[in-house]
């Protein structure tokens, strides 16, 4: 009984885990693509900022600026906000897996045990037990690599790119507002 315990949670733990590493990296393709969207509007902001410098005033520029900001980051803001929730879920299952393993431990030393508390039958049992924290501990360590390199990474450069972003569009209003001191 407490090798088809083990198999069971071996089984689940291993699936869940599988489930897992095709959500983190689901994620970090899609934020990805969001990182790629907000550079691509710094990289538009600055454009936008010189050819308004050349040829127009404060008031146009602020009208471009700010409409600019409400279309096009709006979106992505929005659209970060909506994925990264999601992300959290997944992100939080990894510590779990460890815990699944070791409760698969416990589980299958008390079955085997069949309820009496005999140190013989759970030495013998206790190396068939353990590889279901084995397997926790596995899937927990890879996943924490995944999200590490993957949607972690991706999610700090994100909020970076939109930092860099709004401090580009504030510099460029604050400096055609025509105050002779540098934007901080």
């Amino acid at each position: 009984m407490a090798t088809g315990i083990t198999v069971v949670f071996c089984v689940l733990i291993l699936c869940l885990g599988v489930l897992c590493f095709f959500a983190l990296w689901y994620y970090k393709r899609y934020f990805t693509d969001i990182l790629t969207e907000v550079r691509e509007a710094r990289r538009e902001v600055s454009a936008v900022g010189q050819k308004l410098d050349a040829e127009g005033g404060f008031a146009e520029k602020m009208t471009v600026l700010t409409t600019f900001d409400n279309i096009k980051l709006e979106h992505a803001r929005n659209e970060y906000d909506a994925k990264y929730s999601v992300y959290v879920f997944w992100s939080q299952m990894v510590p779990l897996f460890s815990s699944l393993g070791l409760l698969g431990t416990v589980l299958g030393l008390i079955l085997s045990s069949g309820g009496d508390i005999e140190v013989e039958s759970l030495m013998s049992s206790l190396g068939l037990a353990m590889w279901t924290t084995f397997v926790g501990l596995i899937c927990t360590i890879v996943l924490k690599f995944v999200d590490s390199i993957g949607p972690g990474r991706v999610i700090n450069d994100i909020d970076s790119a939109f930092t860099r972003l709004d401090e580009k569009m504030s510099k460029e209003l604050y400096k055609k507002a025509g105050s002779n001191r540098d934007y901080e």
